[in-house]
């Protein structure tokens, strides 16, 4: 699980004050921490919902590339408070959620993978595949019959 502390670490303070200080306090309120703190959570919720199909949970050990997307994740989530404002820097919220997601979607089908001992294949796509071959029987071929 990621926490508040790994946000301040990404975040300058007046971005993270901007993003979570409704009350206009000026200073990390207990409110504001409650929001940080539920956007973290529904961002680690988001990144386990991909490695559950391949990693055992909770995981042993958290690596780097893991707590930064989820971090991403949960800057996109409290932007979404706030609204993303067209041509802003609130556009590399999105852009670094989208690719955030984009890498756990590698990592539950195995193009990507994570520093830690898998518990499952990689998942794979559903259904079968129709292959033809040469046709055997045609009117030509069944006319002494």
């Amino acid at each position: 699980m990621i926490t508040l502390e790994d946000l301040r670490q990404a975040l300058p303070l007046d971005v993270l004050l901007y993003l979570v200080d409704e009350e206009g306090a000026g200073v990390l309120t207990p409110e504001g921490q409650a929001r940080a703190e539920a956007a973290l959570r529904e961002a680690w919720a988001e990144v386990e919902s991909y490695l559950a199909q391949r990693y055992a949970l909770p995981l042993p050990s958290l690596p780097g590339v893991l707590k930064a997307k989820a971090v991403d994740i949960a800057v996109y989530r409290l932007m979404l408070r706030r609204g993303i404002r067209p041509g802003t820097a609130d556009e590399a919220a999105l852009t670094r959620y989208r690719d955030a997601v984009a890498f756990l979607r590698d990592v539950a089908v195995g193009k990507a993978s994570l520093p830690l001992p898998p518990t499952g294949e990689p998942a794979r796509p559903k259904g079968g595949a129709a292959v033809r071959g040469k046709r055997v029987f045609s009117r030509e071929s069944l006319e002494d019959f």
